[in-house]
C-alpha cells in the first residue's frame, strides 16, 4: 500500500497580466484590476481580433532565458520566486529528493510563429533544433530542473485548459506518495500568436470585447499569457522548517466528459461526478466549504454547465458558497490558467477574502449562485475547492484547508 502523507503549499510563484510577482499579484486582485490589453490585435485576413491579456513589463533577460520561448521564460521565472518565497535552500537536500511537475498546455507556440517562415526561406538544422527546444510542453520543466539542479520525478501532464490542476495533482501525489519529499508544481502558458487567435476565433469561442463569467451578455473569452508554480512538501517538514504554510491540500478527483472535443454535456455530468468523488475522499460535505474558485470562462454554454453540475454536485447546499472566476482580472491563461487560480485561491484563504468576478454585471437568471460580482468580499476561508474543465472533456477538482 502506498504511504500518505499531509500535503502543504509553503511558495509561490505568479507571472500574470495583473502583476509578476506575489505582491503585485494579490494588491490587483483584491482591487478587481483588469490586465487586459487596451489594443486588440492586429488584423488577421482582414479581421480585427478582440483584445487580449499580455503579461507586462517582464524581464526575459533576468534568469537569461531570453533566446527561449515566453513560456519558458515565466515558468523558470514563477518557479524562482516559489522557492525563494518558501525560503527554500536547494542546495542542501539531495536532488533526487526534489521532484517538477511544470506544463503547458500546448508548447512553444510563439517560438513556431517567430520561425516558420524564416525557416520555410533558409531550411537550417540549427534552427529545427532550436524550434523543438523550445516548442515541447515539457521543455519549461527541463529548464527549470537544469537550472535547479533538480534531479527527482518528473511529471508532465497535458490536459488543456485543465493543465494546471493536473500538474499540481500530479506533484500532490508525487510527495504524498513518498516519491519525492518536495515538489515544483505549476503550469505555464504563452499563446497570443495570430495562429492560435485565429483558431479561437473561428471555434466562436473569443469574445467580442469583454469577459463576462455568468453574465447574460457573455460571448467567450480572452486569451492570456502566464505562470503559475508552487512549492510543495510534507507538513512535517514545513513545521519543522518553521515556514508559513499557505494551506494543505486535502484531496482531489478527475473527471472525463467524452460527447465533444469543446463542449460538455449538460446530460453527461462530468463534473458533478468528479466533485462527488472528491468531497468523499476529502471527507467534506457542502457545508465546510467557504469558497469554490471557478472555471468561468464567459462562454454561454460552459457558465452554464458548470452552474448547473454544482448544483447537481451540492443542492441546496450550492447556493450558501461564495464563489468566484478570476478571469476577467487575468484573462484566461490556458494551460496556465488553473495555477494561477489556485494561487489566488491561496491567497483568498490566507488573507481572508473572495476574489471578485469581474465583468459580472448583469446577472443570467439560470447562472443564480453567489459569484462574488465585480468586487471582493471579507471573508473567512478555511475551506476551498478549486474547479478546472479543459478542451477535450477534462475535469479537475481539487480541495484546500487552511492550516
Amino acid at each position: 500500500m502506498l504511504m500518505k502523507r499531509r500535503v502543504v503549499i509553503t511558495g509561490m510563484g505568479v507571472i500574470s497580466p495583473i502583476g509578476n510577482d506575489l505582491a503585485t499579484f494579490r494588491e490587483n486582485l483584491k482591487k478587481g484590476t483588469c490586465g487586459k490589453d487596451s489594443e486588440g490585435f492586429p488584423v488577421i485576413d482582414g479581421r480585427k481580433l478582440p483584445p487580449v491579456f499580455r503579461v507586462k513589463n517582464f524581464n526575459p533577460k533576468r534568469h537569461g532565458t531570453h533566446l527561449l520561448d515566453p513560456l519558458i521564460q515565466y515558468a523558470v521565472d514563477a518557479a524562482e520566486q516559489a522557492v525563494a518565497d518558501a525560503h527554500f535552500d536547494l542546495t542542501s537536500v539531495d536532488p533526487y529528493s526534489v521532484g517538477l511537475s511544470v506544463s503547458s498546455s500546448k508548447g512553444g507556440v510563439c517560438t513556431l510563429d517567430r520561425f516558420q517562415e524564416r525557416f520555410l526561406r533558409h531550411p537550417s538544422a540549427i534552427m529545427g533544433a532550436r524550434m523543438y527546444t523550445s516548442a515541447v510542453p515539457n521543455f519549461a520543466d527541463q529548464w527549470i530542473a537544469r537550472r535547479m539542479k533538480i534531479r527527482g520525478p518528473a511529471r508532465c501532464y497535458v490536459a488543456a485548459c485543465a493543465t494546471g490542476a493536473a500538474a499540481l495533482i500530479a506533484g500532490f501525489r508525487v510527495v504524498s506518495e513518498g516519491a519525492a519529499e518536495y515538489c515544483l508544481a505549476g503550469a505555464t502558458d504563452a499563446s497570443i500568436t495570430p495562429l492560435m487567435l485565429a483558431g479561437y476565433y473561428n471555434m466562436k469561442a473569443l469574445a467580442k470585447n469583454v469577459i463576462r463569467p455568468f453574465d447574460k451578455r457573455r460571448d467567450g473569452f480572452l486569451v492570456g499569457d502566464g505562470a503559475g508554480v508552487l512549492f510543495l512538501e510534507t507538513l512535517e517538514s514545513a513545521k519543522a522548517r518553521g515556514i508559513r504554510i499557505y494551506g494543505e491540500i486535502l484531496e482531489s478527483a478527475q473527471g472525463q466528459d467524452v460527447t465533444h472535443p469543446i463542449h460538455f454535456d449538460l446530460k453527461d455530468h462530468a463534473l458533478s461526478y468528479t466533485l462527488k468523488v472528491l468531497m468523499e475522499r476529502a471527507s467534506l460535505t457542502p457545508k465546510e466549504i467557504d469558497y469554490i474558485s471557478l472555471h468561468g470562462t464567459g462562454t454561454k454554454q460552459g457558465d452554464l454547465y458548470e452552474t448547473l453540475e454544482i448544483k447537481e454536485a451540492f443542492g441546496k447546499g450550492a447556493y450558501r458558497i461564495p464563489m468566484s472566476s478570476t478571469k476577467g482580472m487575468t484573462g484566461h491563461m490556458l494551460g496556465a490558467t488553473g495555477a494561477v487560480e489556485i494561487i489566488a485561491t491561496l491567497l483568498a484563504m490566507q488573507e481572508g477574502f473572495i476574489p471578485p468576478t469581474v465583468g459580472l454585471e448583469e446577472k443570467d437568471p439560470q447562472c443564480d449562485l453567489d459569484y462574488t460580482p465585480r468586487k471582493m468580499r471579507e471573508h473567512s476561508v478555511r475551506t476551498a475547492v478549486k474547479i478546472s474543465l479543459g478542451f477535450g472533456g477534462q475535469v479537475k477538482a481539487i480541495a484546500f484547508r487552511k492550516i
